[in-house]
């Protein structure tokens, strides 16, 4: 009886899942802490012993689940490794050959992948291509001199202001309130040299203008009492800039010790307002 017994176990040992059993028992592991140590569902090491693997496992993971087991046990893999199949076709315990199974291919999936991302490189160089053209293209600091010709072309209807003050010195006939009201808006900068008095002796300077004179480069800068930009420039040494305010008018000259200032023909000294080389200062009537 005895003999039968041993008969009939030996045969389970030659076996890969009978040789991990046996080494489990007699390590004295249940298979629930074997699976708990290994991170692995029990049910995967009752296959495993049994030598009946998993439709969804290949034989490497097969392989590489008993060898997990043997270090965990300290038994030494390579006896039970090699009864182990090593290939994708293995036999079945009925002697069928099992194809593994293995999740086909998405060819559809991995072509549209590449070509989304052949789209995008192709986007991407594209936009590089433009930015690097606009940088080209784009002129240099330096060459962006006409702005500053813009300004004064800006400020050009400011002289409009100093109307009043020219035809102050003139004799003109009342105008009723309805009239004036209706002929304000219609006032341009040309009728002003209409209104100018024929016999105006020369010597006499318009009110209300400043006058700077330049022996070394400077920059000035002219604000009206709202702080608006009358005009701003540079000036060279020789220039002379005749600029009609209507006062209170704020100034800043750079480099005022290369600057000459005359207020309605009246020369006007810088140095009481110049801090570090600069003067600002305020021309009231």
């Amino acid at each position: 009886m005895t003999e039968h017994t041993q008969a009939d176990k030996a045969p389970a040992a030659t076996t890969a899942g009978g040789l991990l059993k046996a080494a489990r028992q007699a390590a004295g592991v249940h298979l629930a802490v074997l699976s708990v140590n290994l991170k692995v569902p029990v049910r995967q090491l009752e296959s495993l012993e049994a030598d009946q693997y998993m439709a969804d496992q290949s034989p490497v993971f097969a392989r590489g689940l008993a060898a997990s087991v043997c270090r965990h046990l300290r038994v030494d893999s390579a006896p039970i490794l090699a009864l182990m199949p090593m290939s994708s076709n293995y036999l079945e315990s009925t002697g069928a050959v099992r194809q593994a199974l293995m999740a086909p291919a998405d060819l559809g999936s991995m072509r549209r992948s590449r070509l989304g991302a052949s789209r995008q490189t192709w986007w991407m160089a594209t936009g590089m291509l433009v930015l690097i053209a606009a940088l080209i293209w784009l002129p240099h600091p330096a060459h962006w001199a006409w702005l500053d010709a813009l300004r004064p072309a800006v400020s050009a209807p400011e002289p409009a202001a100093a109307a009043p003050a020219v035809a102050a010195g003139m004799v003109l006939e009342p105008v009723s309130p309805a009239s004036a009201a209706v002929g304000a808006p219609a006032q341009e900068p040309p009728p002003v040299a209409a209104l100018t008095p024929a016999n105006l002796p020369p010597a006499v300077a318009l009110p209300s203008e400043l006058v700077f004179s330049a022996q070394n480069t400077s920059w000035v800068e002219v604000r009206d009492a709202q702080k608006q930009l009358i005009w701003n420039g540079v000036l060279n040494a020789g220039d002379l800039k005749r600029l009609p305010v209507a006062f209170p008018v704020s100034v800043v000259v750079g480099r005022s010790d290369a600057v000459q200032l005359s207020v309605q023909g009246q020369p006007f000294d810088l140095k009481p307002h110049t801090q570090v080389n600069t003067a600002r200062f305020e021309v009231k009537p």
